[in-house]
């Protein structure tokens, strides 16, 4: 399995648009996940796939880092996970943005922004591609990414991502032979506690969700409880498509409380 990484540098950003795209020969097999740094108040983020690539791409994240990094890492690309990869990569751990396959632009709503460019944000990021490439076709350089949209009018609040779920690993495994097994991942009320400590009492707003899975999944539902009592699901598909990965923004915004 193999993921790229590349990690930038966001002080340039001045322009209305900005492209974080990622060079890679795709040669190493099945799947392949790479990883690039760089260093932005976004409004809007939409994928760049290079055309004719469009099996090859499951899934792009930017994460944020830690601010002191080694400028000798930036516009640096590696497989990611690695054991060779750069120790500056174990420091970006907080996904600001995710797009997987089928998915299109993402556009926050008009009182929303994601804060880059201030003392306070952050001022590296890791784009990390992950790509699927099955019949071991040789001979591809992808040059696939995101394209920004910034502006410099301040919107009222700030975004941020929020993940929930069951990591894959050798401790979730699905018998042989079963005809449907449901996978469950808990955020337990104590994890949140502590997560949203810094937004009490007011809790935070959830104004879109991306729901993910790979190949096995058929189904999947984002359940919302508050003081012991099931609150209307948050967002769910009943019959997921792996290639149809869309982000659904809700017609009301809904409040997670940190108690």
């Amino acid at each position: 399995m193999c993921w790229e990484h590349a990690c930038a540098n966001l002080s340039f950003l001045r322009q209305c648009s900005t492209l974080l795209e990622l060079k890679k020969n795709i040669t190493q097999g099945q799947d392949c996940f790479r990883c690039l740094w760089n260093w932005l108040r976004k409004q809007k983020v939409e994928p760049v796939i290079q055309r004719g690539h469009e099996s090859l791409i499951h899934h792009i994240l930017l994460y944020q880092c830690n601010s002191n990094l080694n400028d000798s890492v930036l516009d640096y690309g590696h497989e990611c996970y690695h054991p060779n990869m750069p120790d500056a990569f174990h420091t970006c751990e907080t996904v600001i943005f995710a797009w997987a396959i089928g998915g299109e632009a993402f556009s926050y709503p008009p009182h929303v922004g994601l804060s880059l460019g201030t003392p306070l944000d952050p001022r590296y990021v890791l784009l990390e591609v992950h790509y699927d490439n099955p019949t071991y076709e040789e001979g591809l350089i992808d040059n696939s990414g995101l394209r920004f949209f910034h502006t410099t009018d301040i919107r009222k609040y700030d975004a941020g991502v929020i993940e929930a779920g069951l990591w894959v690993s050798l401790f979730h495994t699905i018998p042989p032979g079963m005809p449907e097994f449901q996978s469950e991942g808990h955020c337990t009320l104590e994890c949140l506690e502590e997560a949203l400590e810094a937004e009490k009492p007011s809790g935070i707003h959830v104004f879109a969700v991306l729901l993910h899975a790979h190949l096995a999944g058929r189904g999947i539902r984002l359940r919302h409880f508050r003081k012991g009592e099931e609150m209307k699901l948050l967002a769910y598909d009943d019959n997921f498509d792996f290639n149809f990965q869309e982000f659904q923004y809700l017609k009301e915004e809904r409040t997670i409380l940190p108690v």
